[in-house]
């Protein structure tokens, strides 16, 4: 066990490195993109990759992997594509919600405007908009494919997992074991709320879907051993140590070293790699786990879908009210005192199976979100940041979510 100690412990200095200083909190922000033809057919792997070369501006780098462009890095911003050619936005943190904003609408209005001669249009929906998942093919890259023969045999929804689904994800600084521990709790005891707040897919393999959160539900149904909710997330001793100890001891499914990709299948990352962990062997780890809130030296919130950009702002002045104020989170604690990852997943099941009309953690789902939205709402204090958040609080008070809301 001597080799599962050092790594550990190598894992353990990753997530100390990681910690900010003490101060204001900077957010991240990662949004997929389907990308179709005006009949609904799916841009090919080719075409997508056009696309990424027409967004290349200079001095970005192209990104390689198995020998093809699968992304574009500038200073700013990472593009990828995701399995079935989802293409994504990764923006590097900012300060506030207004800059990391002002980047992303920077790059949706290119991304439009380079889409249009190519045939091309970009929908931020939480599903695929015109096609079941098992017609949307893998883009030609060694780990997709690995995942998508293991995750088939793990649970009913791997292939529209990777295929069907789109996310919005915000990620927050920690500054210390101990804001981890905190805001980490935080963000999966409000992760069915947060679902329900941003449940946008009116289309379900290729049908009109009138049922809430069904991204969430796809991603109950993946792996129990890399999704949802961490086991251990109540337990006394959950930090830094606990976290690296589960994650280095459950099946890995794809190892990577350097440029060489790899199927591992159930072995776990302890008895794939030697002793010593390099930074990119923790990383490619951390990857390959999906739970609703994902550590890595940031801590990145998973569970909303893709939005279009107003309601993405509204969602990131919410996650920014939150958890830059340790009172709120407290807060938040104190008021779901008792809950268990069992109740949690409880929870995430009640939104999915009704929607507003939940009763989750013994009370009203609507209840709740209006004294999530309250708290926020509190602690929110510019003009600019109460307009950002006004489109998304408006249907909180409806009791509708966005995907009642929008005109496809």
């Amino acid at each position: 066990m001597a080799n599962l100690t050092r790594q550990k412990e190598a894992m353990i200095r990753y997530f100390q490195d990681g910690c900010k200083p003490e101060g204001r909190l900077s957010l991240g922000l990662e949004v997929e993109h389907f990308l179709t033809h005006p009949d609904g057919a799916p841009a090919a792997f080719a075409e997508v990759q056009a696309l990424l070369e027409s967004l290349q501006q200079a001095g970005d780098q192209p990104i390689l992997q198995d020998g093809e462009k699968m992304g574009v890095r500038s200073d700013a911003y990472l593009l990828t594509l995701e399995p079935a050619a989802q293409l994504e936005i990764s923006i590097l943190p900012q300060a506030g919600v207004g800059a990391l904003m002002a980047v992303y609408e920077g790059f949706a209005a290119r991304l439009n405007r380079a889409a249009r001669p190519l045939g091309l249009r970009v929908w931020t929906l939480g599903y695929h908009p015109t096609r079941r998942a098992e017609a949307l093919p893998l883009i030609p890259k060694k780990r997709y494919e690995v995942m998508d023969r293991y995750l088939q045999k793990r649970g009913r929804h791997g292939t529209q997992m990777m295929r069907g689904t789109a996310s919005t994800q915000v990620s927050v600084d920690y500054f210390s074991e101990q804001d981890f521990v905190r805001k980490y709790r935080v963000a999966c005891l409000i992760a069915p709320l947060l679902a329900l707040l941003t449940d946008n897919a009116p289309i379900y393999e290729a049908q009109p879907n009138r049922s809430a959160c069904v991204r969430t539900t796809i991603w109950n149904d993946v792996d129990p051993d890399r999704c949802g909710i961490p086991p251990m997330l109540m337990d006394a001793d959950f930090g830094f140590e606990a976290y690296a100890d589960y994650v280095l001891q459950k099946p890995l499914v794809v190892s990577r070293r350097g440029h060489r990709t790899e199927g591992v299948g159930r072995k776990s990352a302890f008895e794939v790699y030697p002793s010593a962990l390099q930074r990119e062997e923790i990383e490619q780890i951390l990857s390959m786990f999906f739970f609703d809130v994902r550590l890595k030296n940031y801590i990145e919130i998973r569970v909303a879908d893709s939005m279009p950009a107003g309601y993405i702002a509204g969602y990131a002045e919410v996650i920014k009210a939150i958890f830059s104020s340790p009172a709120a989170q407290e807060s938040i604690l104190r008021h779901y005192a008792g809950a268990t990852v069992g109740s949690i997943e409880a929870a995430k099941l009640g939104v999915c199976c009704h929607g507003y009309q939940a009763q989750i953690y013994g009370h009203p789902v609507a209840d709740e979100i209006a004294w999530l939205m309250a708290q926020a709402k509190s602690r929110i204090s510019t003009p600019e940041a109460r307009r950002r958040l006004e489109p998304l609080a408006a249907l909180a008070a409806q009791k509708k979510t966005i995907r009642e809301a929008i005109a496809l």
